[in-house]
């Protein structure tokens, strides 16, 4: 039990290393090119509001960057899966494939970890937060990285060619990234087009940290619960669906 633990956290540090480290030093511009539509978006943000939603800006950028992790990993799994046949590799060893994946993630969250830090910086820097409100906006973006880097991996599975992941790549980031009130307050859509926004998750991120930053700690637990309630869900449903057997992981 011992040496199987020890395994799987070096196959973790390793997949990081290999998926996070490696690639920002040598594909600095992948990074330039992840952090080009966030920035994009906070950009005419602060155009058209004259600066008064750039803090609102920096959220949905913070949510759009780790967004932009998940969508990464979709092409890194399929990727290794169809032109290296890395996966089948790594089946082979008895390391599980959530090992495989959270490690594929984590790599994918360290190689966008300088614009998560930077949108942080900006929101912190726009508004006084306390080390809680810190705390309760890293906890959100967990979350999200969480959760849709399992949703990722789901996708990966049903996936037998690299030019269909590409259609689906830019769905995803609109569907969860653009649509959402992440860059926008839910409060500005119709009531009855706001059951739709709770529909996606990222509506509950957003929530989290416009509820951190303006430090309304009283309407915090409902969406903290029901994001976090979605996330354990999801780990469960793709824990039972792992098996190296179905090779369209």
């Amino acid at each position: 039990m011992k040496t199987s633990i020890i395994r799987d956290i070096r196959a973790w540090q390793s997949f990081t290393m290999l998926n996070g480290l490696i690639p920002i030093f040598r594909r600095p511009l992948a990074l330039v090119a992840l952090l080009s539509t966030p920035l994009s978006f906070l950009f005419f943000v602060d155009i058209f509001s004259h600066g008064t939603q750039l803090l609102v800006g920096s959220i949905g950028g913070l949510i759009f960057t780790v967004i932009n992790a998940a969508t990464m990993l979709q092409s890194d799994l399929l990727f290794g899966k169809i032109d290296l046949k890395f996966q089948q590799m790594i089946a082979t060893t008895g390391i599980s494939p959530l090992v495989y994946v959270m490690g594929m993630a984590t790599g994918d969250i360290v190689f966008i970890l300088p614009g998560a830090i930077f949108f942080l910086a900006v929101i912190v820097y726009l508004t006084p937060v306390t080390i809680l409100d810190v705390a309760l906006i890293i906890f959100a973006a967990f979350l999200t990285w969480v959760f849709f880097s399992l949703f990722s991996y789901m996708i990966s599975r049903k996936v037998r060619e690299m030019r269909e992941i590409w259609p689906i790549s830019v769905i995803f980031g609109i569907v969860f990234a653009v649509i959402p009130p992440i860059y926008y307050s839910l409060s500005s859509i119709p009531p009855p087009v706001q059951y739709f926004a709770y529909l996606v998750p990222t509506t509950f991120a957003a929530l989290i940290i416009k509820d951190a930053v303006a430090n309304s700690l009283a309407s915090l637990p409902v969406p903290l619960l029901v994001y976090f309630v979605e996330t354990v869900l999801m780990v469960i449903f793709a824990t039972r669906i792992s098996d190296w057997r179905q090779q369209t992981i």
